[in-house]
C-alpha cells in the first residue's frame, strides 16, 4: 500500500478480442500441432525483461489446476512439462534477471467435482514472495465482471504458443506438447510478453493491467531472479474464485468461506538450475497489508519532512521525484536511503533538497 493514489489506464476487453478469435481458431487443429493445452491448463511463463531482453521467451503448459489444488497438504512435487535442460544455452544465455509466472483460468469444464458449473472465471495467479520464509500478501477476489477480463490475456498467453508451435511446424527438445520456445523477432505480436505485459510498463506482468493494480505488487504477478541468482525464488498460487457470478449473485467461495480473499494453494519454487517444484500448503493466517499511510508535510529552507501515523510493524520506505518523474512509473522513482519500522506512532521522513519541486510517496509493506 502507498501514501499516494494511483490511477492505471484498463485497456478494454473488446481490443484485445480480434486477435483472440484469430488465434483461437487453430484449437480446432491442436492435434496435429506439437503444443496442446486442455481447459484449465496452468501456464508457467519465462521472459526476460528490458534491461536484459533476450531473443526468446518461453511458455510452458504444466498441467491442471486441480493437479495442485487437489494435491496432499505437504506434498512436494516436480513441476513437469519442461527440463531444466531446455532453459539455459538454448532459451536463455543465464537464468539471471529472468521473471517467470504462473496463470491459469477456469473455463467452465474439468476441474473437480465440487466445483460450480455456472462459475466460468475462476482465476489462478501467482504473487512473488519478496522473503523466502513468508508468505506473500493474499490478493482479493473481483467480481466476475473483472474477473472475465482477466480470461482472455492469460487464454491468449495459450493460443499464441499454440500459433507459434504450428508456425514452427517441427517437434523437437523446443517445440513439444507442453513448452514453446518463442522467438521474438519471429512471432512479435504472438508472445507472452504480447499478453502479459502492463499497458504502461511492460516489464510488469499485469495481464495487460486486467489483474488490478489494487492487488498485491501493484497487480504484478512475475517472480524475478536476481542479478546473482545462486539460491531459489519462491512465488504463491492462489485460487481466485469471482465474487459474484454473471447475475451479480454472491459466490461462496468453499475454501474460504464468505470472504473476500483469494485461496492459498501453496508455492513454486524455481531453483538455480532451471528447475521447478511445487509445494502444497495448507492457507495461513492472512498477510493483510499495513493501510495506506495519510501524509503530513512541513518544509524549512531546504529540509522536507514527510510525517505520519505508521502501522505496528510496517516498513516504510520513502519514494521520491520531480514533476518531469511523474510520467514514469513510481516503481522506477528514487529512495531516500534508510526504512522506518513502524510502532503504532508518528513517524517522519526529512529530506534535504534544493529541488524547486519535489513529489513524495511513503511506500507501506
Amino acid at each position: 500500500m502507498n501514501g499516494i493514489l494511483r490511477t492505471r489506464r484498463l485497456k478494454p476487453a473488446g481490443l484485445a478480442a480480434p486477435a483472440l478469435v484469430g488465434l483461437l481458431t487453430l484449437v480446432g487443429s491442436a492435434e496435429a500441432q506439437p503444443f496442446v493445452y486442455q481447459n484449465n491448463d496452468l501456464c508457467l511463463g519465462y521472459r526476460k525483461n528490458a534491461p536484459y531482453t533476450e531473443n526468446y521467451e518461453l511458455v510452458v503448459d504444466i498441467g491442471q489446476a486441480s493437479n495442485y489444488v487437489g494435491a496432499a497438504i505437504g506434498t512436494t512435487m516436480p513441476v513437469r512439462g519442461y527440463a531444466a535442460s531446455q532453459m539455459v544455452p538454448g532459451s536463455f544465455l543465464t537464468l539471471e534477471n529472468l521473471s517467470w509466472s504462473v496463470c491459469g483460468y477456469y473455463s467452465g469444464a474439468g476441474y473437480g467435482t465440487n466445483y460450480p458449473a455456472n462459475v466460468e472465471y475462476t482465476l489462478w495467479v501467482t504473487v512473488p514472495r519478496t522473503n523466502n520464509a513468508v508468505q506473500s500478501q493474499v490478493p482479493s477476489r473481483l467480481d466476475w465482471t473483472l474477473q472475465h477480463n482477466v480470461r482472455p490475456k492469460i487464454a491468449s498467453i495459450l493460443a499464441g504458443a499454440e500459433f507459434i508451435s504450428q508456425a514452427l511446424g517441427t517437434s523437437n527438445e523446443f517445440n513439444t506438447a507442453s513448452f514453446v520456445l518463442e522467438s521474438i523477432s519471429l512471432y512479435p505480436q504472438h508472445l507472452l510478453s504480447v499478453w502479459m505485459g502492463s499497458l504502461n510498463d511492460n516489464t510488469l506482468g499485469t495481464l495487460n493491467d486486467t489483474w488490478p493494480p489494487s492487488q498485491p505488487d501493484g497487480g504484478n504477478i512475475e517472480n524475478t531472479t536476481p542479478g546473482a541468482f545462486n539460491s531459489p525464488v519462491r512465488s504463491d498460487l492462489y485460487e481466485a474464485r469471482p465474487l459474484t457470478d454473471s447475475g451479480l449473485n454472491p459466490i461462496v467461495d468453499p475454501h474460504t468461506g464468505t470472504s473476500g480473499l483469494a485461496y492459498y494453494v501453496g508455492y513454486f519454487e524455481l531453483e538455480v538450475d532451471g528447475s521447478m517444484t511445487f509445494t502444497r500448503e495448507a492457507a495461513s493466517t492472512p498477510v493483510l497489508p499495513p493501510p495506506a499511510p495519510v501524509l503530513r508535510m512541513a518544509r524549512s529552507g531546504a529540509v522536507s519532512s514527510i510525517s505520519f501515523l505508521s502501522t505496528n510493524q510496517a516498513t516504510y520506505t520513502l519514494l521520491y521525484t520531480n514533476t518531469a518523474g511523474l510520467t514514469a512509473p513510481s516503481s522506477t522513482w528514487p529512495s531516500l536511503p534508510g526504512a522506518i519500522t513502524g510502532d503504532g506512532s508518528m513517524k517522519t521522513f526529512q529530506d534535504t533538497t534544493t529541488d524547486a519541486t519535489r513529489v513524495y510517496r511513503v511506500q507501506a509493506q
